[in-house]
């Protein structure tokens, strides 16, 4: 279980790489709007924080395409979350795919797709 002050700043690096991603020049522009940060996990040591990113894809929009792009501007990301944010140690940050919505939407397709109950799925007739 990770300590309350360890808590405090993966809230405090959440909030703050949340509102950095705009002030990045992104090469090709990203699509902000579908970009999550989803979780920030830091190591005890504040040494090094895994960034949980959710991406709501469409055609312009890959989440593989966020995720590289992303590392390619992690170095620019950290000076300015770490402007913001006076810690003894700046994490080093660490991208990943989140996939917990798309599993989320997957159950609630399965979900939406099962017949309501007391209906037999074979002919829509309701059981006595």
């Amino acid at each position: 279980m990770a300590s309350k002050r360890v808590e405090r700043v993966n809230g405090l690096l959440k909030r703050e790489i949340a509102m950095s991603l705009y002030h990045i020049q992104f090469d090709p522009p990203m699509d902000l709007a579908r970009v999550t940060v989803s979780d920030v996990d830091c190591s005890p040591d504040l040494r090094n924080a895994t960034v949980g990113i959710s991406v709501l894809e469409n055609e312009n929009t890959r989440s593989g395409d966020v995720i590289r792009s992303l590392l390619r501007h992690r170095k620019e990301l950290q000076k300015k979350v770490y402007s913001n944010i006076v810690l003894k140690y700046s994490p080093t940050l660490r991208f990943e795919l989140d996939k917990g919505q798309e599993r989320a939407d997957r159950i609630y397709r399965i979900l939406d797709s099962l017949p309501p109950t007391g209906e037999d799925p074979a002919d829509g007739t309701s059981k006595p």
